[in-house]
């Protein structure tokens, strides 16, 4: 059988000298040159890198149930390949849309993913900086968000991932879901029947005052043998009107009213977009927020769980004070700034109310003496990792945005 000889071929191209029994160049101090066989030439050392990276990568996620952007996290190799890798994902649509689906519903680990990333790419790399359109990971984000938006069954969902959704987009999303214009945001308590709930609405808009409020006792209301009783709040200086119900039950809610004609889902201090804000934290199980149960636009009333009125003996008027007792607030990227009111915060207690008992992180605040907000009106919010897609949404009308 007669044996071909290998053909060489000179990786940086010098001209080859002549030689009868040379397969390597001779090296000189100056300039190191090696010869490789012809079919090395065509070999992707990157691509055979970044296909490793994908196998470790699909592995954390399919077989350890990791979750995508953690499953990145536990990879290690070096900055460039972290960068090189982390933008392939980002440019894969279908991975792309796994990876920052689990960034979005984490976000209390937003600090905590930050600091990971900035520790494993390099530190001009562009994935770490979000807000900057040419960003990669803005991008991808932007196409998660229209994604999302195309392929949502409900309002919730969507204020499930961040709270400052532009009204008109939220309005006109509800519409197209379910072909009517009655906004309407949550689920109703069951302990409040829509037939008793309407003619309750009616009754205390007999009640509700405007501009500074008189304290007031309220007569019960009995429907179908119900008899229902109030509390009015009056503490404030707003159009909102805020009582308190008790049901036969047992059960306690906490009505917010307004007049039809101020609804709004952007404005400042409108029940609209205190909803919004509120619903983001209700749907995070933060244990930090009156959990809200349900909105209504067309009549501008909200319905919240009713928080029992446990002073925190400690200052109020104090943002500092409010951030360090309310850090699931914080975690979840808001920030509170309204030092006006006395009576927005009370103790978090195992009285508090039944529901925030399952909220996140719940015995722990409560053993720190962590506070629970009722009013959360003056709010910014900022997530690094969420920046701002400006057809769908827009800043809390509130101040400066703080980045978390």
């Amino acid at each position: 059988m007669k044996i071909q000889a290998v053909r060489t071929y000179n990786y940086t191209q010098p001209k080859l000298q002549k030689s009868e029994n040379k397969k390597r160049v001779i090296n000189n101090t100056e300039n190191r040159q090696y010869l490789y066989p012809t079919s090395y030439v065509n070999i992707n050392f990157r691509s055979n890198s970044l296909n490793k990276l994908w196998d470790e990568y699909n592995w954390y996620i399919r077989h350890d149930k990791t979750p995508a952007i953690f499953s990145f996290l536990k990879i290690k190799e070096t900055p460039q390949m972290m960068d090189e890798f982390f933008t392939e994902i980002l440019k894969a649509p279908d991975r792309s849309r796994e990876l920052i689906s689990t960034i979005v519903h984490h976000p209390r680990d937003t600090r905590y993913i930050m600091d990971e990333l900035s520790a494993k790419l390099p530190s001009d790399s562009k994935n770490l900086m979000p807000f900057f359109y040419d960003s990669p990971y803005n991008k991808a984000y932007t196409n998660f968000i229209e994604w999302k938006v195309n392929n949502t069954h409900s309002i919730e969902e969507l204020l499930r991932i961040r709270p400052d959704w532009r009204g008109s987009f939220l309005l006109q999303k509800y519409k197209d879901l379910k072909h009517n214009d009655n906004f309407e945001i949550g689920n109703i308590p069951k302990e409040l029947p829509g037939k008793h709930l309407a003619k309750i609405i009616e009754y205390l808009s007999t009640q509700m005052e405007f501009g500074m409020k008189s304290k007031k006792e309220i007569p019960a209301l009995k429907l179908d043998n119900r008899t229902y009783e109030f509390v009015y709040f009056t503490e404030g200086r707003s159009d909102k009107n805020v009582f308190g119900i008790f049901t036969p039950e047992g059960k306690k809610y906490v009505l917010k009213m307004s007049t039809p004609d101020r609804r709004s889902l952007d404005n400042p201090l409108a029940l609209g977009t205190l909803a919004k804000i509120d619903s983001y934290l209700t749907y995070n199980r933060s244990r930090n927020s009156a959990p809200l149960c349900y909105y209504n636009h067309d009549k501008n009333f909200s319905i919240y769980k009713y928080i029992e009125h446990i002073p925190t003996g400690d200052c109020q008027h104090d943002l500092r004070k409010i951030s360090e007792n309310m850090p699931d607030f914080y975690t979840l990227g808001l920030n509170y700034n309204d030092t006006v009111g006395n009576k927005n915060f009370f103790l978090l207690d195992n009285a508090s109310n039944a529901d925030l008992v399952k909220s996140v992180g719940f015995q722990e605040g409560v053993n720190r003496g962590e506070w629970v907000s009722v009013d959360n009106d003056h709010v910014t919010y900022a997530n690094r990792l969420q920046p701002g897609v400006s057809k769908y949404h827009a800043p809390l009308p509130n101040g400066m945005q703080i980045c978390v």
